[in-house]
């Protein structure tokens, strides 16, 4: 805006912007600004960092060691790819015992529908022994399993040192990383008393499962053959093999695979860690839907809608893209008072990163450029609009009609044109 000097009879001058005027008494210092030709909602400016619109964390549902991790951070993944495997050695033993009384199911349905009752009686006495030896055996096993008691051991220890280094830390003699890492250690040896436990406890279980299975078995072996003996049977199939599906499936998520195309943003994971289960190993993004997150005011959150276009600049690239408003928060936040506004870029190339500072300015698309002066432009008088407009050398009042306001600044409908100059104050 110009500092311009008018006055009743005013002559401007071009090089000054002074207006002389008859009778110098009756000089008066004004302010003019050029009508304003815009279809932006706003004059504000947003910045924000490019965002993910597609972020995962990937958190394994199968448990244990991390065995290969096949990604670091800032590399490029395609859906399916293998990004890391847990060891399975338990999963695999899991599996094969599903196997197994999948196929002592199938023995036994085959030999109830055959007819072949003795001998399926006496197979299935056989197998009913052997299940109870094996049973006898899981369990002595985890009577005096070894790495049940090296684990409890372990854990002792750990929990002792933590209470310890606790002690210690009241007292202001260990610090709190000598804390951090006792609990470290403590999280650690719990964990790996947990597996140990149920380790034993899953093998102990499958000789359960499998002699339990065996006794349904020899009882069905046992009684005269007929239709509901057959049915039986053929359920205890259907049960196998559903535990077979579910321990091939356990066994699958031990190979931890990407969901979708993208880049690894971060990695929390070892190899010969725990997996952890409940924050996440990796974190996948996907680079073809990004998105920035502006922060709103109330005065202008009303202004936009779902589906309003925006323009994001780049500038440490030069380049601009096109967006999209795709939600609005319905609550500003408690703390700042600003609403959250996402907008998608709809056209993202290889030069746009995550992260990458942008400036925001939201469009109206949907309407024509509008004229707008600021509000302190307007007079209103006896319920009707004025503005005071520069007209060559004369100060011109002009009724107005104004439509709706943006901001700091106010459209009008008609009696200015986007070359008028108006006063703004004096």
């Amino acid at each position: 805006m110009k500092k311009v000097i008018l006055g009743a009879l005013c002559l401007i001058c071009t090089s000054t912007l002074l207006i002389s005027c008859n009778n110098n008494s009756d000089i008066a210092n004004v302010t003019i600004t050029k009508v304003k030709m815009s279809n932006s909602i706003s004059d504000n400016t947003y910045t924000a960092n490019v965002e993910s619109g597609d972020k995962i964390s990937i958190i394994p549902s199968a448990a244990g060691k991390i065995q290969t991790i096949n990604v670091d951070v800032g590399q490029s993944v395609k859906k399916g790819d293998t990004l890391f495997t847990i060891d399975n050695t338990e999963l695999t033993y899991k599996v094969n015992q599903a196997q197994a009384n999948y196929d002592a199911a199938n023995i036994a349905y085959d030999k109830t529908a055959g007819g072949s009752a003795k001998q399926a009686q006496n197979d299935a006495a056989t197998a009913l022994e052997k299940a109870k030896n094996e049973l006898k055996d899981a369990q002595n096993q985890y009577q005096n399993n070894t790495a049940i008691a090296s684990a409890q051991t372990a854990y002792n220890d750990a929990k002792a040192n933590y209470d310890r280094t606790n002690t210690l830390y009241q007292a202001a003699a260990a610090t709190k990383v000598d804390l951090d890492t006792a609990k470290s250690k403590l999280d650690t040896a719990s964990a790996a008393l947990d597996i140990a436990k149920a380790t034993a406890e899953t093998r102990l279980n499958n000789a359960k499962t499998s002699f339990a299975a065996a006794s349904q078995n020899a009882s069905i072996t046992s009684s005269v053959l007929n239709p509901d003996n057959i049915a039986a049977a053929k359920a205890q199939v259907d049960s196998a093999k559903a535990a077979l599906d579910i321990a091939n499936h356990q066994l699958e998520n031990a190979t931890v695979t990407a969901p979708i195309d993208g880049k690894i943003s971060a990695k929390n994971i070892s190899v010969g860690e725990l997996a952890p289960t409940q924050t996440p190993s990796l974190v996948l993004e996907n680079e073809a839907a990004l998105n920035v997150l502006i922060k709103v005011t109330e005065t202008n959150i009303n202004s936009i809608a779902v589906g309003m276009a925006a323009k994001i600049s780049v500038p440490s690239t030069g380049i601009s893209y096109d967006g999209a408003i795709t939600t609005i928060s319905p609550s500003a936040d408690q703390k700042t008072g600003m609403f959250d506004v996402k907008i998608n870029i709809t056209n993202p190339d290889d030069k746009i990163k995550i992260g990458m500072v942008t400036n925001i300015s939201l469009v109206d698309s949907k309407s024509d450029n509008s004229l707008l002066v600021p509000n302190e432009s307007v007079i209103n008088e006896d319920g009707s609009s004025y503005i005071y407009v520069i007209n060559g050398d004369k100060l011109t009042k002009r009724a107005v009609t104004l439509g709706q306001a943006k901001n700091q600044y106010i459209e009008v409908k008609d009696g200015v044109s986007a070359d008028d100059q108006v006063v703004v104050e004096g």
